[in-house]
């Protein structure tokens, strides 16, 4: 998720980003001192969450945010002042982090607006040049280290054993993970399931023949579509039948 922080205290704003820095799924966009600058960022930005003070210089956090047009972006409080929390919430905040904030607290304030955020975008209608769920992009766990995978890149998805594979131009990660989670996770019809072992993502599709699919990959082997899986398949891409 991108995400502003908007805070009149350098200091309050270094705090946020060392915060946001352990949360693989929140990239900083952009940070601002004071709600009229922080208006115009919104605009260019268009941040999923906005970390906002209340107490700053000219304009409080409440005012920018009953002017503001929001749109789907999320707003977390972030205060010493308590006092705000019940206003802050008939503003339809997220959540609201008393300063000094923990860890803790803080990853369970934005777990909540990226639990929301999923559930978001995938109720807005997809294609395959835009994809408008978890972003345009999911973090994967390979081996002991964290991969970040565009899912514009990936080609196929394919179960082997206990582990799926992501299947793309420049190369393959191998992740420890289901077929029923996957496919709970990435997007249709997006990616559509062509077989018990097989994910394929639509655009990534050059032909069909014969129940078989042949990809972008002139390298790999064609696909076969299995027979419990066609119907589906055909209403997936019912414009080319």
């Amino acid at each position: 998720m991108k995400i502003l922080i908007v805070d009149d205290e350098p200091i309050a704003q270094e705090v946020i980003q060392k915060l946001a820095g352990k949360v693989p799924f929140l990239e900083i966009v952009g940070t601002c001192d004071d709600a009229f600058s922080a208006l115009e960022m919104i605009n260019n930005l268009q941040p999923d969450l906005i970390f906002l003070d209340i107490q700053m210089p000219g304009m409080t956090g409440v005012e920018m945010l009953r002017v503001v047009q929001r749109n789907r972006t999320q707003v977390i409080f972030t205060t010493a002042y308590p006092e705000y929390a019940l206003e802050g919430f008939d503003l339809n905040i997220t959540d609201y982090l008393l300063k000094p904030i923990p860890f803790e607290r803080f990853f369970q304030a934005v777990n909540k607006a990226h639990v929301w955020y999923l559930k978001n975008q995938q109720e807005i209608s997809t294609n395959d040049d835009l994809i408008r769920t978890d972003q345009e992009y999911i973090w994967v766990k390979e081996g002991k280290k964290h991969v970040q995978i565009r899912l514009l890149d990936v080609v196929i998805v394919r179960a082997l054993a206990d582990y799926m594979e992501f299947i793309m131009p420049e190369g393959k990660v191998m992740v420890h993970a289901t077929m029923s989670k996957l496919e709970k996770l990435l997007p249709a019809p997006v990616f559509i399931r062509v077989n018990r072992s097989t994910i394929v993502r639509q655009g990534a599709i050059r032909s069909i023949e014969d129940l078989h699919i042949e990809t972008i990959l002139p390298k790999l082997e064609r696909i076969a579509i299995g027979p419990t899986y066609w119907e589906s398949v055909k209403e997936y891409i019912k414009e080319m039948f």
